[in-house]
């Protein structure tokens, strides 16, 4: 009776397990092929990468931090359902200093930098739309927000 129930406890937890990414649809969704726009060899994926469930409407903060020495490529990886008109900024955690808006980029979805100082910084996307009617999830959609890095090349002496 004991191993019957210990097969049975094991069946059960690795059905939870098997179910456990199914409930994160958007989980990984900055990892999709071709979302990287980095514009070299030698960027490598940077763990503070995310993606999450969207709906037109919302605006949602990343807090990241960035390092001295290092060159950054961020990349917006957007399911077509929240359209190519997302807006992404840049600034500053500390003292709000706005370093990038990509509103006055055309809406690139796609942005590079070298970090002279460590800084904390907020990476905010605006999704525009109209907002959403509670409760109905097919109204969002997943979005990826890849952060690549390398580090700086050496240039002159």
């Amino acid at each position: 009776m004991k191993k019957v129930t210990s097969v049975l406890m094991i069946a059960i937890l690795m059905g939870l397990h098997i179910q456990l990414p199914s409930q994160l649809p958007c989980s990984n969704f900055h990892r999709q092929a071709g979302c990287s726009q980095a514009s070299e060899d030698g960027f490598r994926y940077n763990s503070q990468s995310r993606s999450g469930l969207f709906a037109r409407g919302t605006t949602s903060k990343l807090k990241a931090v960035f390092y001295a020495g290092m060159d950054y490529s961020i990349t917006l990886c957007p399911d077509a359902a929240l359209g190519t008109d997302i807006q992404f900024t840049l600034t500053d955690a500390v003292d709000g200093t706005l370093i990038y808006d990509n509103a006055t980029d055309n809406k690139s979805p796609h942005m590079e930098f070298s970090c002279e100082t460590t800084r904390n910084m907020f990476i905010t996307v605006i999704i525009p739309g109209g907002g959403v009617k509670k409760g109905k999830a097919e109204d969002g959609a997943c979005l990826g927000i890849l952060i690549e890095q390398m580090v700086t090349p050496k240039v002159g002496f």
